[in-house]
């Protein structure tokens, strides 16, 4: 791993627990970091294949014109894979769920991290991570909200193991965007999870190219707040929503009709611990 074209730098990640270890990671600090004031940390998964320099690129979360707000870190999966995939270890053989929460401990001990605002985003194989920790009970109350894109969400047949069939979140919101489950249960699973209303608001944007779903739930406010949120894209495919053309190959469609890393910004501003 080589440090990126923002002046990301690779971030080595070291604990008795790790299997195998160590980790790295690529590491971006806002521009106003000092080490005093904690800012919000996002942990950005990549794809199966995908190098994690890839995925900063993808989503320009480490651009200062994107975003200069918080830290990112970029860890790479073993063989550019994560737990979750049919063709990854079993979480005994690499426990990925348990490095995502080393990695958070180790940051907040090097460096200022806000531990109210930690977020987590992934693409394809990394949204399916980003999924395991949401259903995990003891990381998703570390974090505040999760963003999905293209997540790679397959059923028990599919796998070495019962994965996502089995989660136990605490509280926290989250948007996932499903492959392999039918998006319609599996949203239905998220929204009862965190107690909404099981139809969703719709709106039309882009001439009807693009559908915004949104749950409410009363859980937390005297009045109802979204708390769970899927954009379809028709014909989009298996991507990263970017308008910018890609280094495309048939797992990394765009360009498309609007950029989702402002979306998901503003959605991790909308949530704290």
């Amino acid at each position: 791993m080589q440090p990126s074209r923002w002046g990301s730098k690779v971030y080595r990640v070291e604990h008795a627990r790790l299997n195998p270890g160590p980790r790295y990671a690529l590491l971006h600090l806002p521009t106003h970091y000092g080490g005093t004031e904690p800012s919000p940390l996002i942990v950005a998964l990549h794809g199966k294949a995908q190098p994690a320099a890839e995925f900063e690129e993808h989503t320009q979360l480490s651009k200062p014109e994107v975003q200069d707000e918080a830290i990112v870190v970029y860890p790479e999966g073993i063989k550019l894979q994560w737990l979750g995939d049919p063709e990854a270890p079993s979480q005994e053989d690499i426990n990925d769920i348990g490095f995502i929460g080393i990695l958070i401990d180790q940051l907040g001990r090097d460096y200022a991290i806000d531990k109210h605002r930690v977020y987590v985003t992934g693409f394809s194989n990394g949204g399916g991570l980003a999924d395991l920790l949401a259903g995990d009970h003891a990381l998703s109350g570390r974090i505040a909200a999760f963003a999905i894109a293209s997540g790679a969400l397959y059923t028990d047949s599919a796998l070495k193991e019962p994965l996502f069939s089995h989660p136990n979140p605490d509280h926290i919101p989250s948007t996932p965007d499903g492959v392999t489950f039918s998006l319609p249960d599996f949203f239905e699973i998220w929204a009862r999870r965190n107690n909404c209303d099981p139809r969703p608001n719709s709106t039309e944007l882009y001439g009807g190219k693009v559908t915004r779903y949104a749950w409410l739930s009363s859980d937390q406010e005297a009045t109802s707040r979204e708390v769970l949120i899927h954009y379809r894209i028709g014909g989009f495919g298996h991507g990263w929503p970017t308008t910018r053309p890609l280094n495309n190959d048939d797992q990394r469609h765009g360009p498309t009709y609007f950029d989702a890393t402002p979306v998901v910004m503003d959605w991790f501003r909308m949530w704290k611990i």
